[in-house]
């Protein structure tokens, strides 16, 4: 595994997102109850930035067309059943937040 710092993890507030950029991929990373989930940043419709969508525990709804996605599984939970985003793990180390991508 490679781990790249992306910051502190006060940076992204509980129920809401924030988008990265790492090793030239763009990532989501959300904070559920304290607990830190990161998936592709782009959703499978149209494009639609989910780190600016409505965060509900784990399921992330798309700001654009309202497509719901587990934050922790990465599964999109309506239409299209075996839609799937990418996930990558993250990791705690004192305040800061690492992703490997």
């Amino acid at each position: 595994m490679v781990w790249t710092k992306l910051g502190r993890r006060d940076s992204i507030a509980v129920g809401s997102g924030k988008e990265f950029k790492v090793n030239g991929v763009s990532v989501a990373v959300f904070n559920v109850d304290e607990k830190f989930f990161a998936t592709e940043a782009r959703c499978r419709h149209q494009d639609g930035p989910l780190a600016e969508g409505k965060l509900k525990g784990e399921i992330i709804e798309c700001p654009w067309h309202f497509w719901n996605y587990n934050v922790r599984t990465g599964k999109l939970l309506d239409y299209l059943k075996d839609v799937k985003l990418n996930i990558y793990a993250v990791e705690i180390k004192g305040n800061d937040l690492y992703i490997d991508v």
